[in-house]
């Protein structure tokens, strides 16, 4: 990260624990808070599910954004999209989680039939190829931030008792 000004201090990291504890409906800004914290202080300050799903749903917005999740299964590889299936289903956005799985299914049989070696040769054809099979970049499936934010918040509602307790934490 940058320098320690910048950082995440101890009274917000312990003010967003205190949130999420308490019987108050969670905030989505205090948990990614303690996310973005626990890489900053190399501490796990929430549960790893909800780690996994936060970074899962980061690493798949740019492509997404710029493609769509075939585009991002694409770039990232079989691998990859499987990690951030289980990401996503852990915590209960199960309609992405199945969409990843499914790219992933269907790139992994499209690099059986074309191997990787000829894929690079022309990779835009054989992305817009593949693209064709799994009928993307358009899925019938809930916008990821939309299905990620409400299942990290149902999550977190049945799992505060999985978040650091602020009153162990120390400066």
């Amino acid at each position: 990260m940058g320098n320690d000004e910048e950082k995440t201090t101890f009274a917000e990291i312990k003010s967003a624990l205190s949130a999420i504890r308490s019987e108050e409906e969670p905030n989505l800004s205090d948990v990614l808070l303690l996310v973005n914290a626990g890489y900053e202080y190399e501490t796990l300050y929430v549960p790893e599910a909800v780690r996994d799903a936060a970074v899962g749903k980061w690493e798949t917005d740019r492509d997404f954004a710029n493609g769509g999740m075939d585009q991002f299964v694409w770039n990232n590889g079989i691998e990859n999209a499987r990690w951030v299936a289980n990401a996503f289903r852990a915590i209960g956005a199960i309609e992405n989680a199945d969409l990843v799985d499914r790219l992933a299914n269907e790139l992994e049989d499209y690099f059986k039939k074309h191997p990787p070696g000829k894929v690079s040769e022309d990779s835009v054809q054989h992305f817009m190829a593949y693209r064709r099979n799994v009928d993307g970049p358009y899925f019938d499936c809930p916008d990821p931030g939309e299905e990620i934010a409400e299942a990290l918040l149902e999550f977190v509602v049945a799992h505060r008792q999985d978040f650091a307790d602020p009153a162990s934490l120390k400066a």
